[in-house]
């Protein structure tokens, strides 16, 4: 019988995809762990971790603190015109879902001068908005236009179904 020999057929992981918890478990377990050089690794990526979930905090606001065995709802707001006749796109924060109403109604041409605003259903933070156009008059008062039809409106997404909802 003739040994074989195992060769890679995947490339090593790089050290920067390694994950450090698991070398430095490693490298304890056998014996040659050094203190000096795990301390840096572990704060250095501490530091990554940090960055990651503030990335991801800001991408999907709460999403951090989700519990596990907790029912996990998120809001996504979605930009649309007239009433969710003509949805224009899904996005993780109202800034976005916003710019997409401002740029299609702008599209359209602005009057001079004129201001653009999100004015609220009602006084929640979960109420639609509406795209509203504040442009002055001939006699210097300020009008408003509120039939842009642009809207944000916020829906919560659940990963399961509650029959008592």
């Amino acid at each position: 019988m003739t040994p074989h020999t195992l060769t890679p057929t995947a490339p090593a992981i790089p050290a920067s995809h390694r994950d450090p918890v698991a070398d430095i478990r490693m490298r304890t377990a056998a014996g040659t762990s050094n203190p000096t050089q795990d301390i840096p690794q572990l704060l250095a990526h501490i530091e990554m971790l940090q960055q990651r979930l503030a990335a991801a905090e800001a991408v999907l606001p709460g999403i951090t603190q989700l519990t596990p065995g907790e029912p996990v709802e998120l809001t996504i707001y979605r930009a649309e015109r007239d009433h969710g006749h003509m949805p224009l796109g899904l996005y993780t924060n109202r800034a976005a879902a916003r710019a997409h109403g401002e740029h299609l109604h702008a599209r359209k041409g602005l009057p001079t001068r004129a201001t653009v605003t999100w004015i609220p259903d009602f006084g929640d933070a979960a109420a639609t908005e509406e795209l509203a156009v504040f442009a002055p008059c001939e006699d210097g008062e300020q009008q408003e236009d509120s039939a842009t039809g642009f809207l944000v409106a916020p829906l919560t997404l659940k990963a399961a179904y509650d029959p008592d909802a």
